[in-house]
C-alpha cells in the first residue's frame, strides 16, 4: 500500500526539516547579507552608517557603507545604496 503523506515517513520529515532550513536562510535580512569588505590590497578602515527617514511604507532604516585604505594611505568609501521605499522584509 502506498503512504499518501510524505511528512509522515521518516525520509519525508528528514525532506520537509531541510526544505524548512532552506527556505529561512533565504529569507534572511538584508542587513546581514551587507557585505563590509575591501579588495585583497586594503584595510577596512570605518564602516559608514546612514539613517533613512521613515515614511508612510517603512520604519526608519539603517544603510552602512564600508571604507578602505590603499596602501598608499589614501582612503575610499564605498557608495551607499538608495533608500529603500517599502519595507525590505516586507519585499522578501
Amino acid at each position: 500500500m502506498m503512504r499518501r503523506w510524505a511528512l509522515g515517513t521518516k525520509q519525508g520529515m528528514a525532506v520537509g526539516i531541510a526544505a524548512l532550513l532552506l527556505c529561512v536562510g533565504l529569507a534572511s535580512p538584508r542587513e546581514a547579507a551587507a557585505k563590509h569588505t575591501c579588495k585583497v590590497s586594503q584595510t577596512l578602515v570605518r564602516v559608514d552608517t546612514k539613517t533613512c527617514k521613515p515614511n508612510r511604507f517603512r520604519p526608519t532604516y539603517t544603510l552602512s557603507r564600508a571604507c578602505c585604505q590603499k596602501a598608499n594611505g589614501h582612503v575610499t568609501c564605498h557608495k551607499y545604496h538608495k533608500c529603500p521605499k517599502h519595507s525590505p522584509s516586507a519585499l522578501s
